[in-house]
């Protein structure tokens, strides 16, 4: 007969061993602590958690508290017919030898009677609504031991705390597992995009060295470098192997592959460049990486004279939850002559302009000592998605 404070006790153990289970991811530690645990409450020396392996014809003792080194997490017990576990499992209830010397039922593992065990009780785990066995926990006595209504009843409930904690853990590892998959897919795909985009990029160039006319040619190479933009976009997000671009080194990207692209009038232009650290999700870093592109490369084509100049680029965070972007140049100016719009403004602040509305953004131009573009979008940080 249990005693009114071993009840007591034993209620202690199980809100223990529940408080570590919430606190703990890993598998092993939660079941070495209700071996531990366990033992305790039922004043043995020994007990064990036995995992059925794959095809369901053994079971792996994975977990013990008690046994010498070469037992846990190496020794494996057949499911056999005369097996004590295979018998437990089938009649999904604890299963009691009070006296291995007088035990006719079943066949033992030696190892147990190497460790002086007289005694033992086989509880089932299971760990999903459908009652799938994950395996058995198994305490077992240096003494024989009749296993009272009170201790099956404590280990029946025991075990059905277990069962629902492993079942947790089985399903955060899967889900670890599939992400980390997703993710090796994802960078798997932006290489490729970024490898077919690459390849658009050159067609387009050999396209364009191969045009008749100087007008065909300036377009094609502007198309080229507004694709190059984007494979700049997907070479960063496979660089940095997740799902957000840095600004920063994005835009500076930008500005270097436009001095390659721009040699002859890059040499007399600076640009000077101040980004905050910030990051933001390819569907709002491509549009703005194709305004930057845009406006520098009309500013290098059409804003300065054999002097020279400089282009300025600036992001920062606002106080309101936004990001502003000021693009600028100290070059001749927002053209105002239909013939000049000709040569490629209009086209670029309309390009722009719908880039702009694709991040929500207003945009306002200004013409005082060159041109000047200030973007302000929503900042997707501040408002809880990217």
């Amino acid at each position: 007969m249990v005693t009114r404070e071993k009840l007591i006790e034993r209620q202690g153990v199980l809100a223990k061993f529940s408080e570590f289970a919430l606190r703990n991811n890993d598998l092993q530690e939660v079941l070495e602590e209700a071996c531990r645990l366990v033992g305790e409450a039922l004043g043995t020396d020994l007990a064990k958690v036995l995992e059925i392996q794959p095809g369901g014809e053994s079971v792996l003792v994975r977990a013990g508290c008690g046994w010498r080194p070469g037992i846990v997490g190496e020794t494996t017990l057949e499911m056999h017919d005369k097996s004590s576990e295979t018998y437990a499992i089938k009649l999904a209830k604890p299963v009691v030898t009070p006296d291995i010397s007088a035990e006719t039922r079943f066949v033992l593992p030696p190892f147990l009677a190497e460790h002086g065990v007289k005694a033992l009780v086989n509880v089932p785990i299971f760990v999903s609504r459908d009652e799938s066995p994950y395996g058995l926990l198994q305490v077992d006595s240096v003494s024989p031991r009749d296993f009272g209504k009170e201790d099956i009843e404590f280990l029946r409930i025991y075990a059905g705390v277990l069962g629902p904690v492993i079942d947790r853990l089985h399903k955060r590892r899967d889900l670890g597992v599939a992400l980390d998959e997703n993710k090796r897919l994802l960078v798997e795909l932006q290489h490729r995009i970024k490898n077919n985009i690459g390849m658009i990029t050159s067609l387009v160039q050999v396209r364009a060295r191969s045009a008749k006319s100087e007008e065909a040619r300036a377009e094609l190479e502007l198309v080229g470098n507004r694709i190059e933009t984007l494979r700049l976009a997907h070479e960063h997000v496979y660089a940095e192997g997740n799902s957000m671009l840095s600004l920063r080194s994005y835009a500076h990207k930008i500005v270097e592959h436009l001095i390659e692209l721009h040699g002859d009038q890059a040499g007399a232009i600076q640009f000077t460049v101040h980004i905050d650290d910030i990051k933001l999700s390819p569907d709002r870093a491509v549009p703005l990486g194709l305004i930057i592109n845009e406006f520098a490369t009309n500013s290098l084509k059409y804003a300065f004279g054999p002097a020279g100049g400089t282009i300025s680029l600036r992001i920062e965070r606002l106080d309101d939850k936004r990001i502003q972007v000021v693009i600028a140049d100290d070059g001749c100016g927002i053209p105002t002559a239909t013939a000049t719009a000709a040569k490629g403004s209009g086209t670029g602040m309309k390009l722009i302009g719908a880039l702009a509305r694709q991040l929500q953004g207003d945009t306002t131009w200004a013409s005082v000592k060159g041109t000047e573009l200030k973007l302000v979008f929503p900042d997707p940080a501040k408002r809880g998605h990217a």
